[in-house]
C-alpha cells in the first residue's frame, strides 16, 4: 500500500504539492473533479485493478501558512486491489465518515506531518501504514448492494454510508465508488457512475431512489419471487393432501364406528312340521 500526503508549508514559495510525489492515479482519472477542493471530502475508487482511498482538507492543530490561514492535509492511500486492502480502506473510510471517529483519524494524521525542508513539510510515512483508529472498525464481507444512488451530504446519510462500508464489500467495477463532497452537482456524480454519492447539492432530505438500479438486483428480486411462489404452491399441495388423508380417516373411523353399533342378528331353529 502506497501512501501520499499533500500539505504545505509556512513560506509562501511552499505551496500545496504532495509527497513524494502527485499519484498517478489521481491525474489518470480527474479525480479532482469530483470533489470541492474546499471542502472536507471522501472518495473510494477502483481503477484498472488499483484501490484509492482519497481524505481532503483535513485541518491542522497547529500548523499555519504565512498568511496565518490554518493549514489542511489530504492523504491519498493506493495498492492492489486485494481483500485485504479493501477491508483496510473501508475501515478507515468509514472513520472518515463518522463524527465521533474523524476526530481521531485527523489527529492521527497531523501528528504525522510536521514542518521540514522538503517543500516546508515532513511526513512519517511509516506512522500512517497502521492508524490506530483501524482498530475501533470491524469489517464484514457480506455482498454489496449495486443499486447506485445519490444523497444529501448530512450526518445521519454519512452514518449508514459509513455502516454499508463496514458490513458490505465494494461493487466489483472500475469506478469512483463512492464520492462524499461538499458542492459538487448531481449530473457530475451520475456521469462518472458513482456507486454511493452525497453532496450538499443533492436536492433531497436523505436518500434519492437509485438512479441506475441493478441488473443482479432484478434477477435476484425476480429469483426469490419465483422461489416463494413455488413454496407457496408446495405448501398449498402438502395441504391439499393432508386433507384428503384427514377425509379418508375420518370416513374409515365413521364406518367402523356404524359396524359396532349395528345389533348383531341372532339365528332362531326352525320348528319341525
Amino acid at each position: 500500500m502506497n501512501i501520499y500526503i499533500q500539505s504545505r508549508g509556512v513560506a509562501p514559495d511552499d505551496d500545496y504539492c504532495w509527497q513524494p510525489e502527485v499519484p498517478n492515479i489521481l491525474k489518470k482519472n480527474h479525480i479532482n473533479d469530483l470533489i470541492q477542493s474546499e471542502s472536507p471530502s471522501v472518495i473510494l475508487a477502483r481503477f484498472d485493478s488499483t484501490l484509492l482511498l482519497l481524505i481532503t482538507s483535513l485541518e491542522s492543530s497547529e500548523r499555519k501558512d504565512f498568511q496565518g490561514r490554518t493549514i489542511r492535509n489530504s492523504v491519498a492511500w493506493v495498492g492492489e486491489d486485494t481483500e485485504v486492502n479493501e477491508k483496510k480502506l473501508r475501515a478507515i473510510a468509514s472513520c472518515a465518515l463518522r463524527d465521533e471517529l474523524r476526530e481521531n483519524l485527523r489527529a492521527e494524521i497531523d501528528n504525522a506531518v510536521t514542518f521540514g525542508s522538503n517543500n516546508g513539510f515532513q511526513v512519517n510515512f511509516d506512522a500512517l501504514s497502521d492508524l490506530a483508529i483501524e482498530e475501533v472498525i470491524n469489517v464484514h464481507n457480506f455482498p454489496a448492494n449495486l443499486d447506485k444512488k445519490l444523497g444529501k451530504n448530512s450526518k445521519q446519510q454519512r452514518d449508514e454510508l459509513a455502516y454499508e462500508l463496514e458490513q458490505h464489500n465494494l461493487p466489483k467495477e472500475n469506478a469512483p465508488l463512492l464520492v462524499v463532497t461538499g458542492i459538487k452537482s448531481e449530473s457530475t456524480l451520475i456521469a462518472a457512475g458513482v456507486w454511493r454519492g452525497l453532496s450538499n447539492l443533492v436536492q433531497t432530505g436523505g436518500w434519492k431512489e437509485p438512479y441506475k438500479k441493478s441488473s443482479t438486483s432484478e434477477k435476484t428480486i425476480t429469483s426469490s419471487h419465483s422461489k416463494n411462489q413455488k413454496n407457496d404452491n408446495l405448501v398449498l399441495l402438502i395441504l391439499l393432501l393432508a386433507g384428503i388423508a384427514i377425509a379418508i380417516l375420518l370416513i374409515l373411523l365413521i364406518a367402523e364406528t356404524n359396524l359396532q353399533l349395528q345389533p348383531e342378528m341372532k339365528l332362531t331353529p326352525q320348528s319341525k312340521m
